[in-house]
């Protein structure tokens, strides 16, 4: 007798989690429709140009370092070197910031009962990983139109660095919608700040051995340059990937992750104002 009743209730919370899951899906394909309707309009020429953006920033800052460089510091490409130096950035600052402006374009979207801010802080989520990787693949497209083989030595590394990047990208989003919420769109200033100063003393345009040592010390606490170390190892062999920090990406991902999960359920009321 007591079998069938705990089966009873399991199948009964089972029954009751695939329909709350099936809910969750079908209000996210909803709010991810209509959040594209809403930045890109109804053609398709809208997401290309949302595309165009992070790319041709890719662009100008690759083309800009191979006017004044022709040598690499490291390997015989100098596109190679600059170009896993600002794809960790371009991967990592554009998810993050666009994340923090989901709930501002997507405000009217809340009036709908069902609909709550994390379900608008997700689908941006899955916009812009997926904008991420079509970002990567035009890039390396456009650098092999140029006869530059951008493909690593080693592809599974590469992949781990790519990942970790977007991941870290996402986390620092959550984390910026809730202070966004807490301080006001001008946090976005302030963050475009910081990640523009980070990237530029990441080693981005100089390899580790060409900086003095102390100014190395304070690198190692600069996730971009963790990131970029990452990526490079995967393409040189003078990398070792055991000696790059890889704990300090998933913390910094993690933590701006938790904290954005926090913030989103204790301050939803300030989404709404």
């Amino acid at each position: 007798m007591t079998s069938l009743a705990l089966n009873s209730l399991l199948e009964e919370r089972f029954a009751t989690l695939r329909a709350r899951l099936a809910e969750f899906r079908r209000i996210m394909r909803a709010v991810l429709i209509q959040d594209m309707r809403s930045r890109f309009g109804t053609s398709h020429v809208g997401y290309l140009i949302a595309i165009a953006w992070p790319l041709s920033h890719m662009g100008v800052i690759t083309l800009a370092y191979l006017l004044r460089i022709s040598v690499a510091p490291i390997g015989d490409s100098p596109t190679v070197f600059i170009g896993t130096g600002v794809v960790p950035y371009i991967l990592c600052f554009y998810p993050a910031r666009l994340l923090a402006m989901a709930i501002p374009q997507n405000r009217q979207l809340l009036n709908i009962p069902v609909i709550q801010p994390l379900h608008l802080i997700f689908s941006r989520c899955v916009l812009e990983t997926l904008n991420a990787v079509i970002v990567l693949a035009l890039f390396i497209f456009a650098a092999s139109l140029f006869d530059v083989d951008v493909m690593p030595t080693d592809m599974a590394e590469a992949s781990k660095a790519i990942g970790a990047t977007v991941f870290m990208g996402i986390g620092l989003g959550f984390l910026n919608v809730v202070m966004c919420a807490l301080v006001g769109p001008y946090f976005l200033v302030f963050f475009l700040l910081v990640m523009a100063g980070l990237y530029v003393i990441s080693g981005a345009y100089l390899p580790p051995n060409a900086i003095p040592a102390n100014l190395r010390e304070y690198m190692a606490y600069n996730p971009l340059t963790q990131l970029i170390e990452w990526l490079r190892s995967a393409y040189y062999a003078s990398y070792d990937p055991e000696l790059i920090n890889k704990s300090l990406v998933f913390w910094v991902g993690g933590i701006g992750l938790m904290l954005g999960l926090v913030g989103e359920r204790f301050l939803r009321g300030r989404f709404f104002t």
